[in-house]
């Protein structure tokens, strides 16, 4: 689903103007996403540590009482937790599934290249994955998004 939300917002690309063209604006995309896996994808799980009897929002309202505006984020572990990444960050097995698939799909269209397009193709291409759900979730089949982007390459091609 980040691979998809991160296609969508990039316009100007094969994959991103399909997506824009088919209504999946990143605005769609990431409440589509909300819905499919049940929060929010630009926040820590504050859920998680609400069944903890650990009241996030408390904890960093008193942290910037007594520390100043940001001080967890200004902390090496607030970093890490609120988005700051150290080293490589690691795919997760649905995205590598993806970009193996994309680099065939580039293969198989001998574009000698991966682009957006191919990384589109590489999620339409796995058996079930949340981006699949998440189309779904916007009324869009894989088939749809397939022929539009298809079609798409082929005007670019032209």
């Amino acid at each position: 689903e980040h691979l998809l939300l991160g296609l969508g917002a990039t316009l100007g690309t094969a994959a991103g103007d399909c997506l824009a063209q088919l209504g999946a604006h990143p605005a769609a995309l990431r409440h589509a996403i909300v819905d499919v896996v049940g929060r929010c994808v630009d926040r820590p799980d504050a859920d998680a540590l609400r069944e903890l009897g650990i009241d996030f929002d408390e904890v960093r309202r008193r942290a910037e009482e007594a520390f100043g505006p940001g001080a967890l984020e200004r902390t090496r572990a607030g970093r890490r937790a609120f988005g700051a990444r150290t080293g490589a960050i690691p795919f997760t097995p649905r995205a590598k599934e993806a970009l193996e698939l994309a680099l065939k799909a580039s293969v198989a269209r001998h574009d000698g290249e991966i682009g957006s397009a191919h990384v589109l193709l590489g999620i339409l291409d796995q058996k079930a994955n949340a981006g699949l759900e998440v189309l779904e979730r916007l009324d869009l089949s894989a088939e749809t998004v397939r022929q539009t982007l298809l079609e798409r390459l082929a005007q670019e091609a032209a």
